[in-house]
């Protein structure tokens, strides 16, 4: 469990029409939602397929 904690987990949460990116903390027991940095809310997209986009460019981005 040493190493594999600290890469970070990454979901899709829908709630209602929108998919929301969120970030994974299992010691927590719960998720974080992402922030959108152009508005200052929270990350959320209309489509499943967006939001995995963004979690895939989310992984990758960790990885280098």
């Amino acid at each position: 469990m040493g190493e594999e904690s600290t890469r970070t987990e990454y979901a899709i949460k829908q709630v209602g029409d929108r998919y929301y990116p969120v970030i994974i903390d299992r010691k927590a027991g719960g998720h974080y939602e992402i922030k959108n940095p152009m508005t200052g809310g929270v990350l959320s997209y209309n489509n499943p397929e967006a939001a995995e986009k963004y979690v895939q460019r989310a992984r990758e981005g960790e990885g280098q």
